[in-house]
């Protein structure tokens, strides 16, 4: 199954996310399995990340949370919240159309 992982950063939060990223990148090369997609969300191009959205390939809801659970970010307080949303995929892409 697919889904969406929506967070949003603490406020003020900018050190944190500078100081564990190189932690976090590699933690997501290493699930890229799972997390198909990651990135930042951003009010202006060249702003200061304020949230970041992933599409996951999970079994369950609760295996997306107990993944999340395990990223530098989350681990190190990083993250405010965090929502997941089944999703579902139009596209041509196999990676979206996992079977």
């Amino acid at each position: 199954m697919l889904f969406i992982l929506r967070f949003t950063d603490k406020p003020d939060s900018l050190p944190v996310r500078e100081q564990h990223l190189a932690a976090h990148l590699a933690w997501l090369d290493v699930h890229a399995d799972a997390v198909l997609v990651a990135g930042t969300i951003r009010p202006e191009p060249e702003a200061a990340a304020v949230a970041a959205l992933w599409i996951v390939n999970a079994p369950s809801r609760e295996a997306v949370l107990a993944l999340s659970d395990t990223d530098p970010f989350w681990i190190h307080g990083l993250r405010a919240t965090r929502e997941v949303f089944y999703y579902k995929a139009h596209s041509a892409l196999p990676a979206f159309n996992p079977g």
